[in-house]
């Protein structure tokens, strides 16, 4: 994609009057650079009441371009490097995408979504920070809102898994200049620095309550698994469990009590058939599942053959992968044996014996494991 065409699909975002929906229409069949074009000669079939013709005779692309990167933000397209490879092909799947940080990072690895409501109470922050912490050290990317309360704990739980942990992801819903809310600043910047924050917003859009449903099509889209940790009857996590649902993604619900507010809409999708979350290892079996027994290695891991030391086989592997191996040998060895010779629990042994098959290092047979 050559900085023409990106400078004119961040000259179409920062529009006045855009929206997702219509930006979309306007640059479906065409390329930015055409698409900038017909806009700005009043002949897009996709604006016939020419409402975009005046901003656009106002606006060089080049200098909008150039305003986005002096705030360190890349503009993001289908199909081009940096887009997240889970929204496409996606049908709510954003036509340009901001961010800030490095969306590369979380590719090639599996994605939870723990998402609930901003009124949590302890008990619903604490689990949280939980399973983003739990998850992170076993190499699944922590994707969330950070809005307050159960975003802001499962994105402080996966920073706080530590630098081998597998980068968090959060998608806003404001501009990427536009910290919401400004109590999460600091927790804005870590996750920019570890991991990305995405928005299909332009920049300098302020909060507004219609954006957050959409946004959260975007969160849902992103995971393997969507995770509601607390959530009222109706509360905005709803939103991103519909749209989890039309797209075939699994979604998983943490029991809370039931004189709680905020565990009514969470015990309502237990009684639904949600799977129920009890800890980090249920989370972790369900991703192995949903992924067919595949896992990549955990974060800090090396692909072999790229530099530093190397140690046969196992060179590259992350902690987990080797603590695996090094209690397999040629023979079938239980389930139950791996577990207690390592000490890992179900959920992080299956992560790690799904990426061990995957580089043909491990063979799998009912109920055992053995070298391959």
């Amino acid at each position: 994609m050559t900085d023409d065409e990106l400078a004119c699909a961040a000259a179409l975002l920062d529009l006045p009057g855009m929206t997702p929906v219509r930006l979309a229409r306007l640059l479906d069949g065409f390329g930015p650079r055409l698409a900038w074009r017909a806009v700005r000669s009043g002949t897009h079939p996709g604006d016939r009441e020419r409402r975009f013709r005046i901003g656009a005779r106002r606006v060089d692309p080049g200098q909008v371009l150039a305003r986005y990167r002096a705030a360190g933000v890349s503009v993001l397209l289908p199909d081009e490097v940096g887009y997240p490879a889970g929204l496409v092909g996606d049908p709510g799947a954003p036509a340009v995408l901001t961010a800030i940080g490095d969306p590369a990072s979380t590719e090639a690895r599996p994605a939870v979504a723990v998402v609930g409501t901003r009124s949590a109470t302890r008990y619903g922050t604490s689990v949280a920070a939980e399973l983003g912490r739990g998850l992170a050290a076993s190499g699944v990317v922590v994707v969330s809102g950070l809005a307050i309360g159960i975003d802001a704990a499962a994105h402080a739980g996966a920073l706080d898994a530590g630098a081998g942990a597998a980068p968090p992801v959060a998608v806003v819903g404001t501009g990427l200049d536009v910290v919401y809310p400004t109590a999460n600043r600091a927790l804005w910047e870590a996750v920019a620095r570890r991991g990305s924050v995405l928005s299909e917003a332009a920049l300098g859009t302020p909060a507004r309550p219609r954006v957050f449903p959409a946004r959260n099509r975007i969160i849902a889209a992103l995971a393997d698994i969507v995770v509601v940790v607390e959530c009222h009857g109706r509360g905005g996590s709803l939103h991103t469990v519909e749209a989890a649902a039309r797209r075939g993604i699994p979604v998983g619900a943490v029991p809370g009590s039931v004189r709680s507010p905020a565990s009514r809409g969470t015990n309502g999708l237990l009684v639904d058939g949600c799977m129920p979350v009890r800890d980090v290892d249920d989370v972790l079996t369900a991703v192995s599942l949903t992924r067919g027994g595949r896992a990549i290695a955990p974060a800090g891991s090396r692909p072999s053959g790229g530099g530093g030391r190397s140690d046969g086989p196992v060179a590259g592997l992350g902690r987990v992968e080797r603590a695996v191996w090094e209690v397999l040998d040629d023979t079938p060895t239980t389930v139950e044996t791996v577990l207690l010779r390592t000490g890992l629990s179900l959920g992080a042994v299956g992560l790690a014996v799904g990426g061990l098959e995957e580089r043909g290092l491990v063979v799998a047979g009912a109920g055992w494991w053995s070298r391959a």
